[in-house]
């Protein structure tokens, strides 16, 4: 049975991203290696788990800094508590909500993981005013310092020598339209478009007319032209990911999204000491004609009949007989 996990944000901060699992396990934390990869420092490297349990499935926290929380209770570590569809789990600093079935399995999840995490990380970033575009830059050759923002996902940019190329490359080694690069997501490829001196990444000479991904630590050569590529999202996760935990005080705990938050409850009233116990009240029937069900029976006022004062005169005329036999005795 497939699990959805959803990061609840505020409305204004766009729609909540989610990942949908059919599998046993969901492991829930800051690493890499997470399933649903929560870049916060407040989350642990491995903070809780989602597991299948029986027909359902359990929330478990694996000894993380900051705890896990289900409906306001933090959970004993290693302890698993059932969940269902639309309960809240706090990791750290982050609302997560599970819904239990309902979806298909998320393709490719390894590549959702990930975007899903740079997604947080770009958001973050953006809040703070910092550039979050991914360029590429030349590093080395005529063109040093010339650069090129790989704007618009799923487009392919072109690099060479023609003045056409989204980056033009005053290199005579370069051919007129040398390699493609393409952002989709949060990776970028490159293909070599049958140039003549070839496209190098790193040291090794990529194949022609195949996307090949281009990861920001290796340098891509074409020519004598060296480009780098500039990936500060990418960056900022991965330094997320070697952070200390950060341990949040008892004041910092945060509250759920406004979106999720209900109205506020009405403050407790002590009961009234005649009060009939709560179980003992039945549920009145709804409907619009509720209030037609509920009668008020108020008690008769009892009227005197013919009866009634037979029976009264007869008794009157015995207890005055009992009384004179009474004081003939006693004479």
């Amino acid at each position: 049975m497939p699990v959805t996990v959803t990061v609840r944000r505020e409305e204004s901060s766009g729609e909540s991203p989610s990942l949908t699992f059919d599998g046993p396990r969901v492991v829930i934390g800051r690493s890499d290696g997470a399933d649903v990869r929560l870049p916060d420092p407040s989350v642990s490297l491995r903070h809780a788990s989602v597991r299948a349990e029986g027909t359902g499935f359990a929330v478990v926290d694996e000894g993380s800094t900051n705890g896990t929380w289900v409906g306001g209770v933090r959970l004993p570590p290693h302890t698993p508590r059932l969940v269902k569809t639309g309960d809240l789990v706090r990791v750290g600093r982050v609302w997560l909500e599970l819904a239990i079935g309902q979806r298909a399995a998320t393709p490719d999840l390894g590549a959702a993981t990930r975007d899903l995490a740079l997604a947080l990380v770009r958001q973050a970033m953006e809040a703070h005013g910092e550039d979050t575009r991914v360029k590429v830059r030349v590093a080395e050759g005529p063109d040093l310092g010339a650069e090129l923002v790989l704007a618009e996902d799923g487009k392919s940019y072109l690099a060479g020598r023609a003045e056409r190329c989204d980056l033009p490359l005053a290199d005579e080694d370069a051919s007129r339209e040398h390699a493609a690069i393409t952002r989709r997501g949060g990776q970028v490829w490159v293909r070599d478009l049958r140039s003549s001196n070839g496209v190098y990444l790193g040291e090794q000479r990529i194949a022609s007319d195949r996307d090949v991904p281009w990861r920001g630590p290796n340098m891509l050569r074409i020519g004598a032209s060296v480009l780098a590529l500039d990936e500060p999202v990418s960056v900022a996760l991965a330094d997320l990911a070697s952070l200390e935990d950060e341990k949040l005080p008892p004041d910092a705990e945060p509250p759920p999204p406004s979106s999720l938050a209900g109205p506020p409850s009405p403050p407790a009233v002590a009961a009234p000491p005649s009060a009939a116990p709560a179980a003992a009240i039945a549920e009145l029937p709804k409907g619009p004609d509720s209030r037609a069900a509920v009668t008020v029976r108020r008690p008769r006022r009892r009227t005197w009949g013919l009866v009634d004062v037979l029976v009264v005169g007869v008794a009157v005329a015995i207890i005055g007989a009992s009384l004179a036999g009474l004081v003939w005795v006693l004479k």
